[in-house]
């Protein structure tokens, strides 16, 4: 539906509005499908060789710094694996992203692998997989929170903004109490009565082990803070990884005031972007196709910031496009990795 809209304006914006009117609706339907996909194509093909290698490197980028964050939760746990197993467990994931529910589908096959990595550990190894994800959700979340500050106004101004504000800031509540909850609190303790009734349910033992793991997480001095540096590392490699293909695709926003200053209009999308990841994260569609290109064209393509609603459309595919080339080198990891292959025992042997 958001294409055939988009599809729809791009073909009015290039003609007189009482030709598009006089068109029947099967008319209008047809020339938006013929000339709409030729008009993103075009625009496309605008952004050069050097924005997509940095896009491209970029969310390279994101993966391996997000691996070596993820070794540091294992290492909190009390397991070591190797660069090597890490990144290979990571690119697989990955390429499993491409298609399962939301951005982090990936994560239930990276958690499969890693118990299977460590069978004397399954239920901490696991554990790990999500615990990562849950803080590098936060700190992205944190992110977009504090890069709305400059922005306040943009979000004041659209309804559409405010929404989307509102639900991150709900998503950072509801993921730093996770946090609170199951780091510093005293529920999750062996002898706590949340695991003691986990332990009373078929096959309860390892999902109670894997709760009364987490409590070592908030008990590691300097654990937290390793993980705010290394995600934030993360953060800016996504917001690159975007950035570059806006300026490429010609996107540029208008100068705007906030706090006193004059702020360049890329600020803008050091919000939005980090933003739109969040929400776009939501288990609703595979990869978050749909949910993410609705996201982009809807804030974007408001009156102050003046994107195109084609030119949004066409950052989100792109953005997409580039990450699809790491889930297809993944794919060929995970094809030469035979099923009987021991990762942990691979990783270490190197």
């Amino acid at each position: 539906m958001i294409f055939h809209v988009i599809f729809c304006n791009e073909v009015q914006l290039s003609m007189p509005s009482a030709a598009w009117q006089s068109l029947t609706r099967w008319e209008q339907r047809r020339l938006a499908w013929t000339e709409g996909p030729k008009a993103l194509w075009e625009m496309s093909n605008r952004v050069r060789p050097v924005e997509l290698a940095t896009s491209f490197a970029a969310c390279g980028l994101v993966i391996l710094v997000g691996g070596l964050r993820w070794r540091q939760v294992l290492r909190a746990q009390g397991l070591d694996l190797s660069v090597a197993a890490v990144m290979r467990i990571s690119l697989v994931a990955q390429f499993f992203n491409a298609f399962l529910l939301g951005t982090a589908g990936g994560d239930v096959v990276k958690a499969w692998y890693a118990a299977r990595s460590v069978p004397e550990k399954k239920p901490e190894a696991a554990l790990t997989v999500f615990a990562d994800r849950l803080l590098g959700m936060v700190a992205l979340l944190l992110f977009a929170a504090l890069l709305m500050i400059p922005n306040v106004g943009l979000v004041l101004e659209y309804k559409r903004h405010e929404t989307v504000a509102l639900l991150l800031l709900g998503m950072l509540a509801a993921a730093g109490f996770l946090i609170g909850v199951g780091f510093y609190s005293d529920l999750l303790q062996h002898d706590g009565w949340v695991p003691r009734m986990v332990r009373r349910l078929p096959k309860g033992d390892s999902f109670s082990r894997a709760l009364v793991a987490c409590r070592q997480f908030g008990h590691q001095p300097g654990f937290m803070t390793r993980m705010a540096l290394w995600s934030l590392l993360v953060n800016v490699c996504v917001v690159v990884a975007f950035v570059s293909l806006a300026n490429g695709l010609g996107i540029q926003l208008p100068e705007f005031t906030s706090l006193g200053m004059t702020l360049p209009g890329q600020v803008r999308l050091w919000y939005v972007i980090p933003a739109i990841v969040c929400v776009a994260a939501l288990p609703v569609t595979p990869a978050g196709l749909g949910v993410r290109e609705h996201l982009f064209v809807w804030l974007l393509a408001v009156p102050s910031l003046g994107v195109k609603p084609g030119a949004a459309l066409s950052l989100s595919l792109l953005g997409y496009t580039v990450n699809l080339l790491w889930s297809v080198i993944g794919g060929i990891v995970y094809l030469v990795l035979p099923e009987r292959e021991d990762i942990a025992a691979a990783g270490a042997a190197e």
